[in-house]
């Protein structure tokens, strides 16, 4: 009985049927460039929301599993980006992320609806205009 379980139970979840990919994507997924988003000249104020995939990209419901942060311009000593859904210049906060390295995991990971736009937001603590470029970790059924 154990054995029928397992059996059904691999069905049902198919791990194969998950694809791992990045937003913003490109042809080849992986190398597309990483999307700017600015600090505001303000300690602990968020920049305005910056576009991070539009809506016509989102082609199924995707789970956002993580974020991959680079070439950081200021002299930040901390920071959060700010995940929402919607079109730049507007967004509904769906995460926050503080800046603790290069690539962050989420605990949990986030859900966003196929055909919502994605954008992102970034604050730091020096009041300097700071930007960090801004990739997302997906996973999406195929």
């Amino acid at each position: 009985m154990l054995l029928l379980t397992r059996r059904i139970f691999a069905l049902l979840v198919r791990p194969a049927a998950i694809r791992l990919g990045v937003f913003p994507t490109s042809v080849d997924g992986v190398a597309a460039a990483a999307i700017t988003v600015p600090a505001a000249a303000v300690a602990w104020t968020t920049g305005a929301w910056t576009q991070i995939v539009l809506a016509a990209g989102v082609l199924a419901d995707t789970l956002i599993t993580g974020v991959s942060l680079e070439n950081f311009v200021g002299a930040a000593s901390q920071g959060e980006v700010w995940i929402g859904v919607g079109t730049a210049p507007l967004g509904t906060e769906i995460a926050r992320i503080p800046v603790v390295g290069a690539v962050t995991m989420f605990p949990r990971a986030v859900w966003a609806q196929a055909g919502v736009g994605i954008v992102a937001k970034y604050r730091t603590s020096t009041g300097v205009a700071d930007t960090v470029d801004v990739k997302l970790l997906t996973a999406t059924g195929q």
